[in-house]
């Protein structure tokens, strides 16, 4: 099996496995509708016109390509209601086309084929169904339900906005109700797109794109001139069928010279080389071991040549907290361009600058800001949430207190790791010269690159914060 396909193998069948693919909930274990509205979390009822429910078709790869998906997905018109306790909060009314009302669809790829289904919302008029007091700004009418119940997306989002990275979505709790049955806890939250007022900032002429490993399932995409990955870029604005042949032209060229940028050490005139940086390592602090489906999402503003490729942000975050003394999948695997970017001295020395940024505040703060999710007010309902969900899907998920904990002690032996790998990584960049560390004199061999070497081949390694050679 090829490696990429390895990967997306490994990636279904964790993500099968930590959603739940397990036999249904007994009928005498059924939840109550009461017992969700007392949960305390906001509540979501969606009432599907004639209670027709949404489809999708499992797809597979074509030769070449790689990733298990979905295609065909319908969407289902129906009302959207939010209420919490006896308040109601939202009220979409009942489907008419472009004037009110909702449609469903399942979304995701992986995640889609488990039975407890991530959704997308589209509302036929804007609104800000998370409720901060100015629709002008925030009205939308893309909403994503997404799965969260172990708080990782909202770890994954707060490390996303402490780092600054362009955009980081907003998003709530809630418990959803499907044609009057209980589906479970998720994220409400925004979608990745263009909005100049409170998502991705892009000028009419610019792009929103991914770099897309289920390039084979969309209308329209551009090919990258990477041979060795079977992925290709994507495009969330303008969408597709929007899209001018002149405006995929320049498209194709301006992404092109920017690979081929990365190859020769001329990035810095195409890419935003910090967003670069900062993407890569908030992947190596989270111990992400998800590489085709880590989400790369950019932006270029505009068509000028004053406008750089922007890494916009982190997104799907079911496979961190894994690698915990290994660089990310990304990393170590030379995913996207980081292969040649890591090869070059002025981009390893820009990571390593951002290490030393980041490293003496951003632990302190995300957890800080853990800590204070757990103590919050909201904390009693997203537990009392989480054992209705347990329950219905027949999981184990813990407490926000007992989950807040296991990752600030998971991510406090991630950063001793990694300032002992971004040490090697310094005396790999500075000539080789002699470094000492004593509190981390733990016998860990690393390569020149800062990876952890199991049994070193011939060649120049570091221990210690010393260099040695393997014959």
């Amino acid at each position: 099996m090829h490696i990429m396909s390895k990967v997306l193998f490994f990636r279904t069948v964790w993500l099968l496995f930590l959603i739940g693919v397990v036999t249904a909930a007994r009928a005498d274990d059924a939840i109550s509708l009461q017992q969700v509205y007392d949960a305390g979390l906001t509540v979501i009822e969606i009432e599907t016109v004639d209670g027709e429910l949404p489809t999708y078709e499992d797809v597979a790869p074509p030769v070449g390509a790689m990733g298990y998906g979905i295609k065909n997905a319908t969407k289902v018109p129906a009302r959207l209601r939010m209420t919490k306790g006896k308040e109601l909060l939202f009220d979409s009314g009942d489907y008419l086309k472009d004037n009110s009302g909702i449609t469903l669809k399942i979304r995701g790829n992986t995640t889609a084929r488990a039975r407890k289904k991530p959704y997308k919302i589209k509302l036929q008029k804007k609104a800000d169904l998370l409720l901060r007091g100015d629709e002008e700004k925030y009205a939308d009418k893309d909403w994503l339900l997404i799965l969260d119940e172990s708080l990782s997306a909202k770890t994954g989002f707060k490390l996303n906005e402490l780092a600054g990275m362009q955009w980081t979505p907003s998003y709530q709790y809630v418990n959803l109700i499907l044609n009057g049955e209980y589906k479970g806890l998720y994220m409400l939250s925004e979608s990745v797109k263009r909005n100049k007022s409170c998502r991705l900032n892009v000028d009419k002429s610019g792009f929103v794109f991914e770099y897309d490993a289920y390039w084979w399932d969309e209308d329209l995409y551009v090919e990258s001139t990477r041979e060795s990955i079977p992925m290709h870029y994507t495009f969330k604005y303008p969408e597709a069928k929007d899209i001018s042949q002149e405006q995929l032209d320049y498209f194709t060229e301006m992404i092109h010279q920017a690979e081929d940028s990365m190859r020769d050490g001329t990035y810095g005139n195409y890419i935003d080389v910090n967003s670069f940086v900062t993407w890569l390592m908030l992947h190596d602090i989270l111990g992400s071991k998800d590489a085709a489906g880590a989400n790369y999402y950019f932006t270029k503003y505009d068509q000028t040549s004053q406008s750089k490729i922007v890494f916009a942000l982190l997104w799907d975050f079911d496979m961190i907290f894994l690698d915990e003394e290994e660089w990310s999948m990304v990393h170590r695997g030379g995913w996207y361009f980081y292969t040649y970017l890591l090869d070059d001295e002025a981009f390893v020395s820009a990571y390593i600058t951002k290490w030393k940024e980041l490293s003496p505040t951003i632990f302190d703060q995300l957890f800080s800001y853990l800590k204070a999710y757990a103590a919050s007010a909201e904390a009693p309902a997203f537990d009392a949430s989480v054992e209705l969900d347990n329950q219905l899907w027949e999981q184990d998920r813990r407490t926000a207190s007992e989950r807040t904990q296991g990752i600030i002690s998971w991510l406090t032996r991630r950063k001793a790791w990694m300032d002992r790998a971004v040490e090697a990584m310094a005396a790999s960049v500075s000539g080789l010269q002699s470094i000492t560390i004593p509190s981390h004199a733990d016998g860990t061999i690393y390569n020149l690159h800062g990876q952890r070497v199991a049994r070193p081949q011939k060649g120049i390694y570091l221990r210690n914060g010393r260099k040695f050679i393997s014959k």
